[in-house]
């Protein structure tokens, strides 16, 4: 799973006077004849992890011109020494600056980030004019124009303990209060849990259940934790998590998922990249869609990781040419194939990559339900971990939802800006 820490705004302004200077225009071309050596840093350091370092070492034995120097390290890392790192020109020349998506807004308006101006079009090194969905162009697109490339595009869904759900005769729940009644059922307060449900540095879990039931985060430009149907949702799980014991309170994202692979939680609401993990635990499990909550729509979230050119690359001709590469039917055939992600490519519905795997072709299926989480905002961080983790937090601890959602509603107003 998953780690959730974003960038911190200051520490990208206080680097913006050196990111100005540090900016190259041009020089792609390598002098010496000798191959052009790019360095990517990368946080895809959990189970999905070969599954990039085997895509950029097919890149480097398919392009002997271009060589990529994959640096793997984690997320919190890169946010700390990236900006500073491209700023001084001492930075990679590509790199996934945060799995948070609003993180990108920072790096394109500081100038740390190149837009992608060669990266859309009919050229060789390019990708055709409506390949990039424009659930993802958009929110990659900065002043109408687009600063990143997706590393992954990935759908949540709703794993399933096969075992224990037969074994408790119990079939796949397909609405909210069918998951809730069963994560009651599957609770035997000895260890074993009805649902893994994470709070903190984690895939968003908790927003899915606040969207299933008509709720949000924020409506209309103002905070919406305090609208009925937020406050009525948290307080329903939050009583099912205090009472009924359906989780342990205070899970990070490892933890549930280590629940999970230890056959000790029936349910977890989760991305493709856990499933190999359970595979290798030897979990019987299956995946369908988030149940559908009181607002009669199906919802999942939708995870993408940006992946930039840094502003200070010397070379950002090759750097395209490696993310139009990146994006090719070929490459995201092997990323869907070896990671169970959902090709980034409007034209790969009907691919053999998605077709004939059923965890890829359950996971694509979701791409119309799905949403991503806060993707323009730029104090996502100081939401996210400062004001809804702790209310979520002192829901499900504390017992009182109302008071908690309603402090945390004045906060997040004040970072809006809203009266």
């Amino acid at each position: 799973m998953k780690t959730k820490k974003a960038l911190a705004a200051i520490a990208i302004a206080a680097v913006v006077g050196l990111a100005a200077a540090g900016c190259t225009s041009g020089g792609s071309s390598n002098a010496s004849g000798s191959p052009v050596q790019l360095t990517f840093w990368s946080g895809f350091t959990g189970g999905d992890k070969q599954a990039f370092i085997d895509l950029v070492d097919k890149f480097n034995k398919e392009h002997p011109n271009i060589q990529v120097k994959y640096v793997l390290q984690p997320w919190d890392s890169i946010a700390k020494k990236l900006p500073t790192a491209i700023a001084s020109g001492s930075g990679p020349d590509i790199a996934t600056p945060d799995y948070n998506v609003a993180t990108l807004m920072q790096y394109a308006n500081n100038h740390l980030a190149l837009p992608l101006d060669q990266l859309v079009g009919a050229g060789k090194d390019q990708i055709a004019e409506g390949v990039l969905p424009k659930s993802l162009s958009d929110p990659f697109s900065v002043n109408g124009k687009l600063y990143a490339a997706p590393a992954n595009y990935a759908t949540l869904m709703l794993y399933y303990n096969k075992d224990l759900l037969s074994k408790a005769g119990i079939p796949v729940p397909t609405t909210m209060k069918e998951l809730q009644d069963d994560a009651v059922k599957l609770s035997d307060g000895k260890g074993h849990y009805g649902i893994a449900l994470a709070d903190h540095a984690t895939i968003s879990m908790w927003p899915v259940l606040i969207w299933a039931d008509g709720g949000d985060l924020i409506q209309n430009g103002c905070s919406a934790l305090n609208s009925k149907a937020t406050v009525d949702t948290v307080s329903t799980w939050s009583k099912l998590v205090r009472d009924n014991k359906i989780t342990p309170t205070g899970l990070a994202g490892q933890d549930a998922d280590d629940l999970f692979a230890a056959g000790k939680a029936a349910f977890e609401i989760n991305g493709p990249w856990a499933a190999g993990a359970y595979t290798k635990a030897k979990v019987n499990f299956d995946v369908a869609p988030v149940p559908t909550g009181a607002s009669g729509t199906p919802v999942t979230l939708g995870s993408t990781v940006p992946m930039i050119v840094a502003s200070s690359t010397k070379h950002p001709k090759e750097a395209q040419a490696f993310f139009a590469w990146w994006l090719s039917k070929s490459s995201q055939a092997q990323l869907a194939k070896a990671a169970a992600y959902v090709p980034s490519r409007t034209d790969m519905a009907n691919d053999p990559s998605v077709s004939s795997d059923p965890l890829v072709k359950a996971f694509t299926s979701q791409v119309p339900n799905a949403r991503l989480y806060l993707p323009t905002e730029k104090d996502f961080s100081k939401i996210d971990v400062d004001i809804f983790t702790p209310a979520i937090q002192a829901a499900t601890q504390n017992g009182d939802p109302a008071k908690a959602l309603g402090t945390a509603n004045d906060q997040l107003n004040q970072v809006l800006g809203c009266k």
